[in-house]
């Protein structure tokens, strides 16, 4: 059976400062403060283009300029 998790490499020192913030900031392990950065920065990311999609449609329909 295949995982659904991938690994990622990152470097010492970087890894040492998440696991540092994780801690303060109350997650449980430097990999849940990772996931959910990246899910955060994802997200953004989508929603930014749901914006663009829907102002260029507006534009096509003469809504906006």
């Amino acid at each position: 059976m295949f995982s659904s998790k991938k690994s990622i490499k990152i470097d010492k020192q970087l890894y040492q400062r998440l696991q540092d913030k994780a801690s303060q900031a109350g997650y449980s392990s430097a990999e849940e403060l990772i996931v959910h950065t990246l899910e955060t920065a994802v997200a953004d990311q989508d929603d930014q283009l749901d914006r663009e999609q829907a102002e260029r449609q507006l534009r096509g329909l003469g809504y906006i300029e």
